[in-house]
């Protein structure tokens, strides 16, 4: 795959569904599906992806100079009894003390300059019999997220193949118009692309790498290494309408969070993970049914992976 690059994006305003690499990818599709039709999906999404041969591999949305915690922190170092309880709770670190973790030296815990408030707004219920909130109508907590700084950005990390750029682009245009997540319809998730892309190759800078850390929400393949250390999460999504009349939703699906890092005892590969087939994403009725209709759904669980040293950790 081609150097890393960097990508930022600047949100139009609050969002409520997380920037996930899964979930974006799923939404890329879908933005290329409405606009460029069923061929170009299968040739430039799922074909790809059930190859093992993505044309773009991204990282999940974080805030700008951000990178995950990786799961590790807690584990490889000595910390002060008064210092354990916010090392574990570490999500963001800087670009500095990322590198540092990288190369196997302690981090300094420093602030990044930029977080992701977590906030929510009460909403009505409507009654399915008069489809108004009706006097009975309750308050339900809707959540939603914006930057600590309303000129921030997010940024994302890809690596492409195969001419992938201009598609990652195109598709990440596309999506930002339309809305990425819940709530689009009214105005969530809006987002705009700030500059070019830029290449990264910092982060691709550790020659004597014998492990990586994954910059994405994904699910490992049979393949994958396995001594390491991860977060788990348990996703429960659903199809999008476009496929089926009514809602289809997705058996639950164990992701390993950003963070999650691995020992490969060689120079790791530019990704890992694997695609979700239908068999494994739904229920058997719901796979007859829209195999029925020529529809096969894949979620793409990649992760983009970047080196760090594992061997030669320091125990400080």
């Amino acid at each position: 795959m081609e150097t890393l690059v960097r990508l930022n994006l600047k949100p139009l305003g609050a969002w409520t569904t997380p920037w996930q690499a899964d979930s974006l990818l799923g939404a890329m599709a879908c933005a290329w599906v409405r606009s460029r039709g069923q061929g170009a999906l299968q040739r430039d999404f799922l074909e790809p992806w059930l190859a093992h041969e993505p044309l773009f591999v991204i990282s999940d949305a974080f805030p700008e100079n951000s990178l995950p915690a990786p799961a590790s922190l807690p584990l490889w170092w000595n910390w002060p009894p008064e210092k354990r309880k916010e090392v574990k709770k570490h999500q963001w670190m800087t670009m500095a003390d990322f590198f540092r973790v990288q190369n196997g030296e302690k981090p300094l815990l420093e602030k990044p300059g930029m977080v992701i408030h977590d906030s929510v707004r009460l909403r009505n219920t409507v009654s399915r019999v008069s489809n108004t909130t009706g006097a009975g109508g309750e308050l339900f907590e809707v959540p939603f997220s914006n930057l600590s700084r309303s000129d921030g950005c997010l940024t994302i990390f890809a690596r492409t193949q195969h001419g992938g750029m201009q598609t990652l682009l195109e598709a990440l245009e596309m999506l930002g118009q339309t809305g990425y997540g819940a709530d689009a319809s009214v105005g969530h998730g809006g987002f705009e692309l700030a500059g070019d892309p830029a290449p990264y190759p910092e982060l691709d800078n550790v020659p004597e790498a014998d492990g990586f850390t994954s910059l994405s929400t994904f699910q490992p393949a049979a393949t994958d290494p396995v001594e390491g250390f991860w977060r788990l999460l348990v996703k429960y999504g659903k199809l999008t309408p476009e496929f089926h009349a009514t809602a289809v939703f997705k058996r639950p699906q164990v992701m390993l969070a950003p963070g999650a890092c691995f020992r490969t005892k060689h120079p790791p590969k530019p990704f890992y993970g694997a695609p979700i087939g239908s068999e494994r994403l739904l229920g058997k009725s719901a796979c007859e049914s829209l195999a029925a209709r020529g529809i096969h759904p894949v979620q793409a669980a990649f992760a983009l992976a970047v080196p760090m040293i594992w061997r030669k950790r320091k125990d400080q």
